[in-house]
């Protein structure tokens, strides 16, 4: 019954409007939940070893310095376990803890398989005639398998063969131009330089200013000093303006002192 007011005014009671459930909200968000516990449930039981397991593991490289058996067998117990629960990067530091390999990628292939891939490491000289070390300055021991006749031998204090390899590396490529290698590339405590060429020719590049020096040299050797060359024993380029010649005993040609 409506109510009457003082002014004789009639006022309708308010009806309050029920409040609607969203079932279908909560419907859609059950499902959701529904779908990531059976996601979780599935990764979990294929993660199991018996789920899925590892049953081929195949190699791939160029074997040169490492018995290809010798690196199976060292990997081997990093490749048992299911198909989503093996971890590849132990296997991958696994093979890398041999001194001759430099990189290996390994690669799951469906359902049951791994696909490894070797890089060995690539010499480009002796270090102190006891390891290798290539162009990162990355050292490995000697191997039986590896012929070093080619090989220019760098010696130099420990913990130095990054900055000679980065320097043999440079120098041997200008030196090319001149039909010149290194053989042998020294640098003593004191951070003093000294080459060996492949025409059996010494180059004393000393400590101070030894890249101005060897420049210096690049450019007097071509003009001046390549005509001589098969009578030289050293060359002293620490001068400041200059060099001196040693010459190989009683081979000193008409020389007249001057370049």
């Amino acid at each position: 019954m409506a109510r009457q007011t003082k002014r004789g005014a009639t006022r309708k009671p308010v009806r309050k409007e029920k409040k609607v459930i969203a079932w279908h909200y909560f419907a859609r968000q059950g499902v959701v939940v529904l779908a990531f516990l059976l996601l979780v449930a599935t990764v979990l039981i294929l993660r199991q070893g018996k789920v899925l397991p590892i049953l081929h593991v195949t190699v791939e490289g160029e074997f040169k310095h490492v018995e290809k058996a010798h690196l199976v067998e060292v990997v081997k117990p990093f490749t048992r376990g299911s198909f989503l629960s093996i971890d590849v990067d132990k296997i991958s530091e696994a093979g890398e803890s041999l001194a001759w390999i430099k990189q290996v990628q390994v690669r799951r292939v469906w359902p049951d398989s791994l696909h490894l891939t070797v890089e060995e490491q690539t010499p480009v000289a002796r270090w102190n005639k006891q390891a290798y070390v290539n162009d990162e300055g990355e050292l490995f021991p000697a191997s039986k398998y590896a012929s070093s006749a080619k090989m220019a031998v760098l010696k130099g204090p420990e913990n130095s063969q990054e900055v000679m390899v980065s320097r043999y590396l440079k120098m041997n490529k200008q030196l090319r131009s001149q039909g010149l290698a290194i053989t042998k590339l020294e640098m003593n405590k004191r951070r003093a330089w000294n080459m060996t060429l492949s025409n059996n020719m010494k180059v004393v590049l000393g400590r101070a200013n030894s890249k101005t020096r060897f420049e210096r040299f690049l450019r007097i050797y071509p003009s001046r000093l390549k005509q001589y060359q098969p009578h030289i024993a050293e060359l002293d380029m620490r001068y400041p303006n200059g060099l001196s010649v040693i010459w190989k005993q009683g081979q000193q040609p008409d020389f007249n002192g001057t370049v």
